[in-house]
């Protein structure tokens, strides 16, 4: 039920919601943060299932679920990283756990209005796609708006230093996927050496 009135709260109080999370840091839970992060992936699917084909991404049977969860949630987690890890060196005073929570009710809008926006999808036609992306749009700079709004006021930031840690975190955000990517490039390269190698082997013995 708690969880309900702050998901309520924070569309129409992010401010207040945002304060409050820091203010009762000791009612800590991490079902919210399980349960809204559910929710979004229930969405996602639910958007990718159900959305008119002419406005759709695309056909819902060549849709890789797992790739479309992971596009949702690595943008989203990696911000929180890299935001939190920013703030902790720039004096900030939100615990991660908080940001974490911050970053799940921040998710609200999109959890709030995915669905009626699909099932408006139904009924709409491919001239109409500029108003439906446009709300879609709409209901993404909320979420991301949500996220400036909790940094901001959660570790009390002027409105320049919390410009300033956003182009940070954006910065940071580049440096770890990159260091992902080289990660994963270069484990390739080595996994398909040792296979070579191996391969060589075997037929070295054969």
């Amino acid at each position: 039920m708690k969880t309900l009135k702050m998901s309520i709260m924070v569309l129409f109080h992010p401010v207040v919601t945002f304060q409050y999370i820091q203010k009762n840091r000791s009612e800590f839970s991490y079902l919210p943060v399980a349960a809204l992060l559910l929710l979004s992936i229930i969405v996602r699917i639910f958007s990718i299932q159900v959305t008119h084909y002419p406005l759709a991404a695309g056909e819902p049977r060549n849709t890789n679920i797992m790739l479309e969860c992971i596009k949702l949630f690595v943008p989203v987690l990696t911000w929180v990283l890299a935001s939190y890890a920013m703030t902790t060196i720039l004096d900030g005073e939100t615990l991660f756990r908080e940001a974490l929570l911050a970053m799940a009710y921040s998710l609200v809008p999109y959890i709030v209005f995915t669905v009626p926006l699909t099932l408006l999808s139904r009924i709409m036609e491919l001239s109409q796609g500029s108003l439906y992306y446009s709300i879609q749009n709409a209901i993404f700079l909320w979420v991301i708006l949500l996220f400036i709004i909790n940094m901001k006021e959660m570790n009390h930031f002027s409105g320049k230093k919390t410009l300033v840690i956003i182009l940070l975190s954006l910065f940071t955000m580049a440096m770890i996927w990159a260091t992902v990517a080289l990660f994963f490039a270069i484990s390739s390269q080595f996994i398909s050496f040792v296979q070579e190698v191996l391969l060589e082997m075997k037929y070295k013995v054969d």
